[in-house]
């Protein structure tokens, strides 16, 4: 994917000098009209953006080489684990969660074995410190996709089937044998982690600030903790339902009713986050469970980019769904709570139309459209939307932050 993308850069950079070039020929040149001169101007400054955006699209392939290269470790940690699989020793001594780095530009390269590993069985308020015991290498170690039913995480989940898996782990259904109760399990590893401390200590941070999020429309978080070195889990409120993105595909257009109080619940789920100084960042359909009765939770407050953030090689990466993202998120901008305002707008639309606002062959291609491209109003795809929904979604839509509805409360409002 690099190498396709990559040609777009260069020949971006060349259409650049081109222009500086043609700029100082036309400063120079007598009978220059003044016109002439301002019309480079400005199209050199749409060209500069565009080629910055493009830089900043083009750091999420980082993102999605390190979710594969950790489904290979996952993949080749539980292979050297099995019986009957011999592991030569230099390759064992190197723990599995640090077998390999992405280099820059390059392929993925072995890393020397660390004198440390870092505990097992920490929890939010464990300490994190380093241990030097390693993990018994005549010991079945799942993986964080790679759990079985029956299996016993950190001496206290036992495992009763998976719920869904990921580039970067799995969520299983678990039995919490200290509370008591059912809970979802989100097991994910950190082998693509370039300082993998730091990782879990962002991870644990994220973790923390989602725990004081107070809502019944917010998915409640229990505990996180290291079942083992490079094994991340996070123990959460079990909630049965579907996503939204499935809610979408099976029904078909969702009938007007339903997704105005579909959109009321995660409104009221995500000021209650942004009440607390905690920002979403990847609100999209998949993210949102709908339970009975049409009951709604929203899920994954910040906690997978988290586990992305310290680990990649690229700088301004994009973090989330470009089909739900701010342009200031896909221009790798530090972002506020009116991002979050974007995607639910995307969301919105996407809920209410069918469809998410921009489609393309590629993420790139999808992210210059939310930078530069008007959306299609809703109504000219569904007849029965009604006007204020539609001046709503298309307001959360803006591409000024500060255009947007001011909270999603005051959106959840002009939507009557």
């Amino acid at each position: 994917m690099m190498v396709a993308i990559a040609p777009f850069v260069f020949s971006g950079y060349a259409v650049k000098a081109w222009l500086e070039h043609r700029r100082s020929r036309l400063e120079i040149q007598r009978g220059g009209s003044k016109k002439e001169l301002e019309g480079m101007k400005a199209e050199r400054k749409l060209l500069v953006e565009r080629i910055e955006n493009l830089e900043s699209i083009v750091c999420s392939v980082d993102f999605e080489l390190n979710q594969k290269l950790a489904r290979v470790i996952d993949e080749q940690r539980l292979i050297a684990s099995s019986p009957g699989v011999a592991v030569a020793p230099a390759v064992a001594a190197v723990p599995a969660a640090r077998a390999l780095s992405v280099v820059p530009g390059g392929d993925a390269q072995p890393e020397p074995a660390t004198a440390q590993r870092l505990g097992t069985d920490r929890t939010l308020t464990a300490a994190i410190t380093p241990s030097t015991t390693p993990a018994p290498s005549s010991a079945r170690l799942p993986g964080a996709a790679d759990l079985r039913p029956g299996d016993n995480l950190a001496n206290r989940y036992r495992i009763q089937r998976v719920l869904g898996r990921g580039g970067m782990g799995a969520v299983y259904l678990a039995d919490d044998e200290v509370l008591g109760d059912l809970v979802a399990l989100k097991v994910i590893s950190s082998a693509w982690a370039a300082d993998e401390a730091a990782m879990i200590e962002r991870f644990k941070r994220e973790a923390q600030a989602a725990r004081k999020v107070s809502s019944p429309h917010v998915i409640r978080i229990h505990d996180l903790g290291e079942a083992r070195a490079g094994l991340l889990y996070l123990s959460m409120e079990f909630f049965p339902g579907r996503t939204l993105s499935e809610v979408i595909s099976q029904r078909g257009l969702v009938p007007m009713a339903d997704c105005r109080d579909y959109l009321a619940q995660i409104c009221i789920g995500l000021c209650a986050a942004h009440d607390v100084g905690v920002i979403h960042r990847d609100l999209k359909p998949q993210n949102v469970l709908v339970g009975e009765r049409g009951a709604i939770k929203i899920i994954d407050f910040g906690l997978a980019k988290a586990t992305a953030a310290d680990g990649l090689t690229a700088t301004g990466m994009l973090l989330g769904t470009p089909n739900y993202m701010a342009p200031e998120q896909i221009r790798g901008k530090n972002v506020d709570a009116r991002a979050d305002v974007y995607s639910l707008g995307a969301l919105a639309y996407h809920l209410v139309t069918g469809r998410p606002p921009f489609s393309g062959d590629n993420a790139i291609a999808v992210g210059f459209a939310h930078l530069s491209e008007p959306p299609t109003p809703p109504r000219q795809l569904r007849a029965d939307v009604p006007e204020s929904v539609e001046r709503a979604i298309l307001a959360a839509l803006a591409k000024n932050p500060g255009d947007r509805p001011a909270t999603p409360l005051v959106f959840r409002d002009a939507l009557a």
